[in-house]
């Protein structure tokens, strides 16, 4: 049974409506300094929380949509010795310690191996090997919301590379050209942002009309488009983030399949924008899709998200019953997964309920 929802609801939900998982989050496991962008992003955060804010890119994110190691192969570069004790085979090694402590999230003990493998390659004279290592260096910091840090090891990343002859439309350079762009949108800085995003995506555009369906490029524009499309949230366009989301999906799927988390975070951001234009019918089915999809892959604690997400989406809707069983099992369900975003978001949709049933 559809019922209106009385006005300071409605003013209500539509402050909050979804939560979603895009951005990178601040790790306590390195424990950054209170930088100026650090403590901006921080207070950004919390007055989202205290105002209630729709978003699509909120800090719960474990991860980009991409492996940023692979999006940077400077390791080809180098030449392996037949010696496994050679300098510059032990370079390689610290190189790889460094990454595995990334990709454990053990970033404190990542920066130390890395700041090891700099002094190395520094001694071994390697080009190659001190712009690959400044290279993580920034994606580390960008990793922990060290914005102003990253932003500076991708300025000096790039300088290296033109200085070896790159172009400025490389894919190696888009890379960074794109996270530069994200980065000006973490810390508010907007319209450069924008900037950033168009001129990065029309760059890849024109690469992928000159040598067709390129993996990577691929990969880095629907990784871009979905970043772009976070921001034109913020810019409330919604009709261009939609479609922006809708590429980015497409481009991660065709690359990865459905069944990643990555692709899911995005396809529930798809259906925020759906949700913003009010065209419930297709904020459902992408998160029915979501729901659907997450619980094929194990130990994926998103999905009840996703659940409290859809039973919000019925409570905008009207539809008390049906936003109640679905919040009712999404508390449930983080409850027993331990996944407090789930149990946040549940309890905000039931705590709506129980208002409107008084």
């Amino acid at each position: 049974m559809f019922r209106k929802l009385p006005i300071n609801l409605v003013n209500t939900l539509s402050k909050r409506s979804f939560i979603s998982i895009n951005h990178p989050r601040v790790s306590s496991k390195l424990n950054p300094p209170e930088t100026d962008d650090h403590h901006q992003r921080h207070h950004q955060q919390n007055d989202e929380r205290n105002n209630n804010k729709v978003t699509d890119s909120s800090s719960r994110s474990r991860r980009y949509p991409i492996q940023f190691i692979a999006a940077s192969s400077f390791l080809s570069w180098f030449s392996k010795k037949d010696d496994e004790d050679s300098p510059e085979n032990q370079l390689i090694k610290t190189i790889k310690m460094s990454i595995l402590n990334i990709q454990r999230e053990d970033y404190r003990k990542a920066e130390q191996m890395l700041h090891i493998a700099l002094k190395m390659a520094q001694d071994l004279h390697s080009k190659d090997g001190i712009t690959y290592i400044y290279d993580i260096m920034a994606n580390l910091a960008m990793e922990v919301g060290e914005f102003t840090k990253a932003e500076k090891l991708f300025a000096n990343v790039m300088q290296r590379l033109f200085a070896d002859g790159f172009v400025e439309d490389h894919i190696k350079m888009l890379h960074i050209s794109s996270k530069i762009a994200h980065i000006a949108q973490l810390q508010g800085h907007l319209d450069k942002a924008v900037q950033g995003f168009e001129w990065t995506i029309a760059k890849l555009e024109e690469n992928l009309k000159k040598v067709g369906e390129d993996k990577e490029i691929l990969e880095l524009w629907g990784i871009t488009k979905n970043w772009y499309a976070q921001l034109l949230m913020e810019l409330k366009r919604f009709t261009e983030a939609r479609e922006c989301f809708k590429q980015a999906y497409d481009a991660y799927t065709q690359i990865h399949g459905k069944l990643t988390e990555e692709g899911l975070s995005i396809l529930n951001n798809l259906s925020v924008a759906c949700s913003n234009l009010e065209d419930y019918t297709s904020a459902e089915k992408y998160l029915k899709e979501a729901i659907s999809l997450a619980s094929q892959i194990p130990n994926l604690s998103e999905e009840g998200v996703y659940r409290a997400n859809l039973g919000l989406l019925y409570l905008q809707q009207g539809l008390i019953n049906q936003a109640k069983e679905f919040c009712s099992f999404a508390w449930k369900y983080g409850k027993q997964h331990s996944h407090e975003d789930t149990v946040i978001q549940a309890n905000y949709c039931l705590e709506q309920i129980k208002a409107m049933q008084m």
